[in-house]
């Protein structure tokens, strides 16, 4: 008797399981870095546009502003705090990762600043300078 019965084996099912994880496995870390490398630059570009609303609002008023929320509005869906310091050569912005956001385990990219002068730095984990792209 010959046996025609169309199917897959179990050996053949747990294969496939095997191959489909190996590359879960190889995928998701990529992912991540990608999605992590997406938030950074929304940081970038959002201190970049309160840069650009602080000049405007010296232009208008003389005086540089202490307070994010008179520059601009921040997406709810933003993965950093915005905050500006004012110094003597006019402000300072930072962005730091929201502790329980999806950017928490980024550690490569804590702290993003922005001077009035230009200048940008960027901050790991424990404080080492400028190692995110």
């Amino acid at each position: 008797m010959v046996n025609n019965e169309a199917g897959f084996s179990l050996l053949e099912l747990l294969l496939v399981l095997v191959l489909v994880g190996v590359l879960l496995v190889m995928a998701v870390p990529s992912w991540q870095q990608h999605q992590w490398l997406a938030g950074r630059q929304q940081a970038w570009l959002q201190l970049q546009s309160i840069g650009l609303q602080q000049q405007m609002w010296h232009l208008q008023h003389g005086v540089y502003v202490d307070d994010v929320a008179l520059l601009a509005p921040i997406p709810e869906t933003t993965r950093y705090d915005y905050f500006i310091a004012l110094t003597d050569s006019g402000y300072l912005l930072s962005a730091t990762i929201k502790a329980n956001g999806p950017q928490a385990r980024d550690l490569r990219c804590q702290r993003l600043t922005l001077a009035a002068n230009g200048e940008v730095k960027s901050y790991g984990s424990h404080g080492e300078s400028n190692i995110c792209g």
